[in-house]
């Protein structure tokens, strides 16, 4: 997997150092990196996000030329295939960036690293990489230089499934995990300052790695450790924060698909070709007309969705001409909606998120309810830390069990704390019953029970509940008859 060991440890030990160190700066691969940039609230990020309105993906990696080579069509690579397979003979990003430009696009976004777990940077970690092939060019360097120097937005895709490095759902390593993380590290360090990391592949259909095997929580703190103005966006479906800090709205080929009334800024991808990959043996051509792509900009911009719109490189590294013929169409009659001067009053975190221990902690309940808007995204735990209080079940705003005999939420802060405070908030439908007779427990690293609080008939929407500085390291609410557990948030305090 690693091109050396020694490497691996030596990049490991900096980064140690440089998180118990106070530098004010990092040098690495000669990027300057500001360490002590200034984050920003989530809000904002999500305003200056949302008035871009209109941004380019670039699927561009191994299966490219795997179309290219084969009498069959492939959707994704296996990993299988030889670096020398990747072989770019004009790559143009220049001519990328000012296909968005002419389109009125405000950015784009590039697949680093897909499912099959080619690299398009030297990464030091891997032999399967551009370093590897005849064609050696820093794909990612040269995308991010250029769209950067054109004014342009830039976002770096990472697929955490990875068939050739072996990072699939149930047999996830520690080893591995730090794999990812290395490599996340690496376009976080070696390209100065990035937008938005999208990540795919992750907990959305039965192959992936879920949120047991890669924790979110792990991942969002490493990514806000290197680049706390990075926006985090996930290919999970889910229209809350758990697992993203601009959930994924899937475009391709539908309209809007979360609750109507949801109006937080979310991210939709689509495609103007008739897939996400050049490819030969299926007639590559653009497939969707000016009024589609005005109907689907008016559709997911209406509720506060940026349009992000796939064009395929074909194999030579450049834009196909129907494909910049239709977007300048598109351009030439769209009206772009007028910026936003500031964010929704639900926008971002509800609370300062530094402040409650189980903020994006590894959280689990007894059942998972049945309720789903979209295939892939159910009801999880985790949305009971995802820093937002609001709570609506339809909105998928809650963990939500099924209806069964004292149904439980829990949560693992991953460290023993004493703490002092626990406080709970309730699903916010109209027509539920509010949360009352439960009991809120603390259990130490063993999973013993060593306090508890009977809350009996105290129906609210809120509950906040004193604790006598109790060290534990597992906070569980457990309803103490038959019903459906629901939580909006779960806020713990302490030390």
């Amino acid at each position: 997997m690693f091109k050396t060991r020694t490497l691996v440890l030596m990049l490991s030990t900096s980064f140690l150092l440089f998180n118990c160190k106070e530098e004010e700066k990092v040098i690495t691969k000669n990027v300057e990196v500001d360490t002590e940039e200034t984050a920003r609230p989530l809000a904002e990020l999500q305003l200056d996000f949302l008035n871009t309105r209109y941004q380019a993906y670039f699927h561009y990696n191994m299966c490219t030329f795997k179309n290219l080579n084969s009498e069959e069509h492939f959707g994704r690579s296996t990993g299988t295939e030889p670096a020398g397979m990747w072989a770019p003979t004009g790559l143009d990003v220049a001519q990328w960036a000012q296909v968005c430009k002419d389109a009125r696009m405000e950015g784009g976004w590039l697949t680093t690293k897909h499912h099959g777990g080619f690299c398009l940077w030297d990464s030091e970690y891997t032999d399967y990489d551009v370093a590897s092939s005849g064609v050696k060019t820093d794909v990612v360097g040269e995308f991010v230089k250029t769209f950067r120097d054109a004014g342009l937005k830039v976002g770096l895709y990472y697929s955490i499934l990875d068939y050739h490095h072996g990072v699939e759902n149930g047999s996830t390593t520690r080893e591995e995990i730090e794999f990812l993380k290395n490599q996340i590290t690496e376009l976080l360090t070696n390209y100065g300052p990035i937008d938005y990391i999208n990540f795919d592949g992750w907990s959305s259909w039965p192959t992936t790695p879920n949120f047991d095997d890669v924790p979110y929580g792990e991942i969002y703190r490493l990514v806000k450790s290197l680049q706390p103005n990075c926006l985090i966006v996930n290919h999970t479906y889910e229209s809350n924060l758990a697992h993203a800090e601009v959930p994924f709205a899937d475009a391709a080929g539908r309209a809007y698909p979360y609750h109507p009334d949801y109006m937080r800024p979310t991210a939709a991808s689509d495609l103007v070709q008739i897939d996400w990959w050049w490819d030969d043996n299926n007639n590559m051509r653009v497939t969707k007309s000016v009024a589609y792509i005005l109907g689907q900009l008016d559709s997911y911009n209406s509720h506060n969705s940026v349009y992000i719109l796939n064009i395929s490189p074909n194999p030579a590294g450049r834009i196909d001409d129907d494909a910049i013929v239709r977007l300048k169409e598109a351009a030439e009659v769209w009206k772009k909606p007028e910026d936003l001067k500031k964010p929704g009053a639900n926008w971002g975190f509800s609370y300062e998120v530094s402040e409650n221990l189980a903020f994006l902690r590894p959280c689990s309940q007894s059942s998972t309810h049945t309720f789903i808007r979209d295939k892939r995204a159910y009801p999880r735990a985790d949305i009971a830390v995802d820093g937002v209080t609001e709570g609506n079940g339809e909105m998928e705003q809650t963990s939500w069990t099924e209806v069964e005999d004292r149904p439980w939420w829990k949560v693992d802060l991953q460290a023993q704390h004493k703490i002092n405070e626990i406080k709970l908030f309730d699903r916010t439908d109209e027509h539920t019953d509010e949360l009352k007779n439960f009991t809120v427990s603390i259990w130490d690293a063993d999973e013993k029970e060593v306090w508890k609080s009977e809350e009996v008939n105290a129906a609210s929407k809120t509950h906040t509940i004193a604790v006598p500085d109790i060290v534990g390291s597992f906070v569980k609410v457990q309803l103490n008859g038959k019903g459906s557990l629901a939580l909006a948030e779960v806020i713990v305090k302490g030390k």
